[in-house]
């Protein structure tokens, strides 16, 4: 199966029906960057895998390459949107066609999937693994050179070789050991739970038999448990009343404690009790003579205030003043009007003065006066606040210790001192502990029956660990059974690659050679290394790392015999076709001369070509040194920008064939020098 044509519209930069029939030997298509070379052959994988692989399930702000499959440009919206491509297989032409809203006929999927791969040998995606392999785009040739690690050029070449329909099986086998290790992680737990259920059974045998005695014990402590409770039930009712007598003991000896614990406090409170009576009397005795006192002032008080009568006072000698300053009006006074002389005038101001000074003077006496009486109240009020707080302790006393003596009576103890109380609550504390010692060699009437069930859960335990020991055995079993299956198929998926390899590294190391990417070391060697984790290592001269010794352009050159190792290796593919988007960026043109000689003998092999390139000359230099037979073999096809900005065909051009033998000499004539 060849390419035939692809036919495009409303598909990333083409607005416009765009149609490319592909000849069947090679087909060279030149343009300059932007103008929709690699375009084209996204068209042919998206049609084929409905998606591009080269851009690997990249997101950038929750958008996807699928948001940008079809035309998202300015100006007028394409007629349709659609993707087809065709395929040739002698006379026979078939095509499968994509579109914006639908997906292709599954049954001519279905028949292009068939004749593009061997079904007994292809993969489990096989179109897309063969877009991987056939198309080599510029991106892939610096994916597969030699910076990569080991691991990771193994996995790629792994990935290309179409060598990872055991990847189902890795994955089963990966499933089955993480199943079997929480399977044995569960039983490992299961034993533990079992070991302490074990353990724990055997501490309560121990115990049970620890607390076993012996019936004389057990006879003298039932009587012991008689004579405690006052009763003469039989030993398998006796426990009951002694709790209770236990439970009233117990409280009784609390009580008792807490009164030795009060008994000294009280008292001295006690004792406090005259001393607090006398002062009562004496804050009595002081307030009833500050009452006596404070009567006996307000019997003697005087009717007029000390404050009117300063008023008075200073009443009077204003008027004196103003008398003086005024002088008699014409022989008259000038407050009565009355006729007086200079001599009358003034006997009445001095008599007027005096007055003043008497009034004064006995202000000040009943000031004195109203001051003892404020200091008698304040005495009589501090008097009566000492006798109510005197009274409140005495009663606060009072009410303590005859709280404490109706306890005392209410418990039976007889007015004595603290001791006696803490000797009575210690003897009944003696007597509570002999109760309860007594009372647990009661209750191991019981536990003969305990010990039988101790026995019993402790061999149920042992049985249970043992089918669990059992259980565990026969998972970590699995586990290394499964572990074994998982490396065996990791193993055999290696293996099978090896075998793959087998054609792919010599064909790679003749392809090396005729790209001549090194001027001195002409001979590249490829290795593989490890069991399970795989590497393949790449060296030259005496074990030399060509990492670190080619140029950008000489491991671009080696990557790109790598990939076309691989193309022609695939034993599955029936696809003819190897198409290559811009292969030689950073590629001198020494090395692109090597280039069209290998693509000259894929074509001459049988192979198609479609190689896109931006360099003019280099077009011209492959369609010179591509072989054909005749014409239509083979076309140059050059796209770029119409007159209205929309990408399309700038040209289209059939080669002719060279003419052979152009330099050879006429019958008759001597051959040209």
């Amino acid at each position: 199966m060849r390419l035939a044509f692809v036919d495009l519209c409303g598909f990333r930069g083409y607005r416009k029906p765009v149609r490319i029939d592909f000849a069947e030997r090679f087909t060279i298509i030149d343009g300059r960057n932007g103008v929709g070379k690699s375009t084209i052959f996204d068209a042919i994988e998206f049609a084929l895998t409905g998606t591009l692989g080269k851009y690997d399930d990249a997101t950038a702000a929750g958008e996807t390459i699928a948001d940008y499959l079809w035309w998202t440009g300015e100006g007028p919206a394409p007629e349709q949107r659609y993707v087809e491509v065709g395929f040739r297989s002698g006379e026979e032409e078939t095509s499968i066609r994509r579109t914006q809203i639908g997906a292709p006929d599954a049954e001519r999927l279905a028949r292009i999937t068939a004749r593009l791969s061997d079904p007994h040998l292809a993969p489990l995606e096989p179109l897309r693994q063969l877009c991987t392999t056939a198309i080599i785009r510029d991106e892939r040739i610096t994916a597969l050179s030699l910076d990569l690690k080991e691991t990771d050029r193994y996995a790629l070449l792994r990935d290309a070789l179409g060598a990872n329909d055991s990847e189902l099986w890795i994955s089963r086998g990966a499933e089955l050991v993480t199943l079997a290790k929480r399977r044995t992680a569960a039983a490992q737990q299961e034993v533990t739970a079992a070991n302490g259920k074990v353990a724990t059974a055997a501490r309560r045998i121990d115990e049970v038999r620890a607390n076993l005695v012996g019936e004389a014990a057990i006879g003298q402590a039932v009587s012991r448990l008689r004579a405690f409770v006052d009763t003469q039930v039989s030993p398998d009712q006796l426990a009951s009343p002694v709790r209770q007598r236990i439970a009233a003991l117990s409280a009784e000896v609390e009580a008792l404690e807490d009164l030795s614990s009060r008994w000294s406090r009280v008292e001295t409170e006690r004792l406090r009790l005259g001393e607090l009576s006398d002062a009562v009397s004496a804050a009595n005795a002081e307030r009833d003579a500050a009452a006596a006192a404070l009567q006996q002032g307000m019997t003697t008080h005087e009717p007029v205030s000390a404050s009117s009568m300063a008023a008075g006072a200073r009443d009077l000698i204003t008027l004196v003043t103003l008398g003086r300053q005024i002088g008699l009006r014409d022989g008259h006074c000038p407050l009565c009007g009355s006729g007086k002389s200079h001599e009358e005038y003034e006997r009445g101001l001095t008599a007027a003065e005096r007055l003043a000074r008497a009034l004064d003077d006995q202000g000040a006496r009943v000031a004195m006066h109203e001051q003892a009486q404020r200091t008698l109240e304040g005495r009589f009020t501090s008097a009566e606040q000492a006798a109510g707080a005197a009274e409140s302790a005495r009663l606060s006393v009072v009410r303590v210790v005859q709280e404490f003596d109706q306890e005392r009576r209410a418990r039976g103890v007889a007015a004595g001192t603290g001791d006696q109380i803490a000797a009575r609550a210690a003897s009944l504390r003696q007597s509570l502990d002999a109760a309860r010692k007594d009372l647990r060699i009661l209750e191991t009437l019981h536990l003969s029956g305990e010990l039988e069930r101790a026995q019993r859960s402790e061999s149920d335990a042992k049985n249970r660990l043992l089918r669990a020991q059992e259980r565990f055995g026969r998972a970590r079993k699995a586990e290394v059974t499964a572990q074994a299956l998982h490396d065996a198929a990791r193993r055999a998926a290696a293996e099978t690659l090896d075998r793959r390899l087998e054609r792919v590294l010599p064909l790679m190391s003749e392809l090396y050679r005729r790209l001549r990417p090194h001027p001195v070391w002409s001979d590249i060697e490829y290795s593989i290394r490890g069991d399970v984790r795989r590497f393949l290592k790449l060296q030259v001269g005496e074990e030399l790392n060509p990492q670190f010794l080619f140029s950008s352009g000489q491991r671009r050159a080696t990557g790109l015999a790598f990939l076309l190792s691989v193309n022609l290796s695939l034993a599955w593919s029936r696809w003819e076709s190897i198409l290559l988007d811009d292969p030689v960026q950073h590629i001198d043109d020494f090395r692109a001369i090597h280039l069209a000689e290998v693509a000259a003998q894929l074509v001459s092999d049988g192979c198609q070509i479609i190689c896109a390139v931006e360099d003019a000359a280099l077009a011209d230099l492959l369609c010179r040194r591509l072989p054909i037979d005749r014409i239509g073999q083979a076309k140059r096809i050059t796209l770029g920008p119409d007159t209205e900005g929309a990408l399309g065909k700038l040209s289209e051009r059939t080669l002719t064939p060279l003419l052979r033998n152009s330099l050879l000499a006429a019958p008759g004539q001597s051959a040209v020098s």
